[in-house]
């Protein structure tokens, strides 16, 4: 048997302090030690701690999500259907690119519509056939339409923008549903039409992560046709009422009807699973020109993203008149083929303002729309 001794040579005298452990040693005379240099009890206590507090932290890295990115509930979409492309890794890979989160807007109760304002299904099935007789019931009913979005949507994600943080603004996005029944997420063959780019490309670069082919349209940027990437190909052309080819500010526009694009490049029968639109002005053009010639077209789609622009000529009444009841004779016909008004918003260089001199209705001239298509 032999003595273990145990001291601390923290001790203020400099001498041993004896702990009285014994045990036993490999022989006599052992002299054997144990805790031969035992740092202060607070020390190692604090350094028992750091440990701790380290060990917890690598749990936690191991176990971490991705980043949250912007959606419309608590969680990220990450459908389980399993396909060539699997939908977990397309979703990563658009989340991946995502662009950084936008310059904080200035609360102001003008810049956002009513979205939370009840719209019963008796008061939208009396809507649809309204048929106002003077400006007061017309600016009623196109605003009352546009600021009362009610379609429903499980998953849903803002993809695309760019910030301007001089100005405190975010724009360029557009909101996308996820839900099956739209099949964006479903197929390896999806499809999205972009009219109207001017130099962003947020949305067009952020989306094709989705394995999505991508038909973009713009004659307002002087470019050729050509592939951006793999995903999207750039045609110069504008949408419109009619073919034709204008001068706009000395140059050359080749305008195109959709019926004509859709045959231009043979997708008849493809469905279009987006359709972007953002064409200053020119959408109300194009629409009335599909419901006269070609509404079948439309039923091919399955969501419409459109940025849409409200003019009204105090110099000409009546002008102004006609063209408001275009607008709301679009927003009839699109509900009429199934299309129900999902999201809703003021541009954010836009506010709401008192545009008709007579009416007390304020709205904005500018507004981002979405559409799902469910009949």
């Amino acid at each position: 048997m032999c003595n273990i001794v145990a001291y601390d040579v923290t001790a203020r005298d400099k001498s041993f302090k004896y702990f009285g452990v014994r045990g036993v040693g490999p022989g006599p005379g052992c002299g054997f030690l144990a805790g031969a240099v035992l740092q202060n009890r607070r020390k190692l206590a604090v350094l028992l701690l750091l440990l701790m507090l380290q060990g917890l932290f690598v749990i936690y890295s191991t176990m971490k999500t991705s980043p949250a990115v912007q959606c419309n509930g608590s969680d990220c979409p990450v459908p389980t259907v399993t396909i060539l492309h699997p939908i977990s890794t397309r979703l990563r890979d658009l989340l991946l690119g995502t662009t950084a989160a936008p310059p904080p807007r200035q609360s102001s109760p003008a810049s956002q519509t009513s979205a939370t304002a009840v719209w019963t299904e008796e008061a939208r099935a009396k809507w649809r056939t309204l048929k106002p007789k003077n400006w007061e019931e017309l600016a009623s009913a196109v605003f009352d339409y546009i600021e009362k979005p009610y379609a429903k949507c499980g998953k849903s994600m803002r993809i695309g923008g760019q910030a301007d943080y001089k100005n405190r603004k975010f724009d360029g996005y557009k909101w996308v549903c996820l839900d099956p029944a739209l099949g964006l997420l479903q197929t390896n063959s999806c499809l999205i039409y972009s009219f109207g780019v001017d130099h962003d490309w947020s949305f067009d670069d952020n989306v094709q992560r989705l394995q999505c082919k991508i038909h973009a349209f713009d004659p307002s940027i002087g470019q050729k046709d050509h592939k951006r990437s793999e995903h999207i190909s750039f045609h110069n052309l504008g949408i419109g009422g009619r073919d034709e080819t204008i001068q706009v500010r000395g140059r050359r526009w080749d305008v195109r009807t959709y019926q004509s694009v859709v045959s231009m490049l043979g997708h008849q029968r493809r469905t279009v699973h987006y359709l972007k639109v953002d064409v200053e002005g020119a959408e109300w053009d194009m629409f009335t020109q599909i419901f006269t010639s070609s509404p079948q077209l439309l039923q091919n789609v399955r969501q419409i993203g459109m940025e849409i622009h409200l003019a009204y000529d105090p110099r000409d009444r009546n002008a102004g008149l006609d063209r408001w009841r275009e607008y709301l004779a679009v927003f009839q016909r699109l509900e009429a083929m199934g299309f129900r008004l999902f999201h809703s918003e003021m541009n954010p260089y836009t506010g709401a303002e008192k545009l008709f001199p007579t009416v007390s209705r304020r709205g904005s001239r500018v507004y981002e729309l979405v559409w799902l298509y469910q009949p």
